[in-house]
Order: structure tokens, then C-alpha cells, then sequence
């Protein structure tokens, strides 16, 4: 396993997995001695991931963890994420899984504030980047209800100097 901090992470992946144990051993303890026996043991952690928003900490019941046996698998959660710029822990919902990005716009979006870009906009992006203005007008064009040569020059003006694009052409696009 990879014990390296991914670039743009300020958490180690040591500190993520005792984090997640941590917070397993405190729920653990939360429980009353009777709601244990009938729990059976703890869960543990058996693998972390790096994953663009964090470490993805995957954890099971012991029984699994050393039997590796599928009837000990405990199922209905998902794994635990922390969050690799600020540690923050969150639980992944086990519908969505790790597969797919309908969670991680979800968790940019509602954690870290960050509004997923619109698709003209990465490709009026990707057009300038590679030399091809014309191209990128012409998107905006045909995208944006009714925007005229004018509309189209002010929105990729905008997108190229790393701008919002202005309110009242923003309002026109679908």
C-alpha cells in the first residue's frame, strides 16, 4: 500500500486510517455493553485508497477482515472518506459507492463550495487552449439562446481571462 501523500493533499494516508479507527473505536464505545454482544466485534479498517477528494477508508467486520470469507461480510455502508486538504471525515453512502461521480459533485458541491464547471465552459476552454477562438465562438454561439456575434465575443472574453461570465448572458444558456 502506498504510504505517500498525494500532491495537493495536506493529510497522510497514516492519519486518515487512524482517524476512521478512532471514530470506530468511539462508536464502538457508545454502544451499551449488551447492544456489543449483540453487535459482535468492532469494525476494522482493511484498505485505503487515494482518491482525487481524499482517502477512501474501507473498513469491514473483523471476522472478515481475518477469515476473508464472504458470509462474514457486513453489508449497507459504504467506505469512509477524509477529505485529503482539511481531514474532515464523511461517510460515502453505500448506494453510490466509489464508482461514478454522481457523490464526489455532490460532496464538492455541498462540503467544499465548489460548483461543478459548465460544459461550455470547458470546452470554450479547451478551444482557446488550442488556438481555436473561431471554434469557441461558434460554441457559444450555438449554445447560447439567440447570442449574437457580440453575446459570443463578451461570454469567450470572459471564459478566457478567468472570469464569470456576464449575468445576463449566463441567464440565456439551456
Amino acid at each position: 500500500m502506498n504510504s505517500q501523500v498525494p500532491e495537493g493533499f495536506t493529510i497522510s494516508r497514516q492519519w486518515a486510517t487512524e482517524l476512521v479507527e478512532t471514530y470506530l473505536a468511539a462508536q464502538w464505545e457508545a454502544h451499551s455493553s449488551e447492544m456489543r454482544q449483540v453487535l459482535g466485534p468492532p469494525m476494522v479498517v482493511i484498505d485505503v485508497k487515494a482518491h482525487e477528494l481524499g482517502w477512501l477508508v474501507i473498513c469491514q467486520s473483523q471476522q472478515y477482515a481475518e477469515t476473508r470469507d464472504f458470509r462474514d461480510l457486513l453489508i449497507g455502508h459504504g467506505p469512509f472518506l477524509v477529505d485529503g486538504l482539511d481531514g474532515s471525515l464523511h461517510m460515502v453512502h453505500p448506494q453510490f459507492g466509489t464508482v461514478g461521480n454522481e457523490w464526489e459533485d455532490q460532496y464538492r458541491a455541498k462540503v467544499r463550495g465548489q460548483v461543478k464547471p459548465r460544459e461550455l465552459d470547458v470546452r470554450i476552454r479547451e478551444l482557446l487552449r488550442a488556438g481555436r477562438r473561431f471554434e469557441a465562438l461558434r460554441a457559444a454561439r450555438q449554445v447560447g439562446d439567440g447570442f449574437g456575434p457580440a453575446d459570443a465575443k463578451r461570454f469567450v472574453d470572459a471564459i478566457a481571462g478567468e472570469h464569470e461570465p456576464p449575468a445576463d448572458l449566463v441567464a440565456r444558456l439551456p
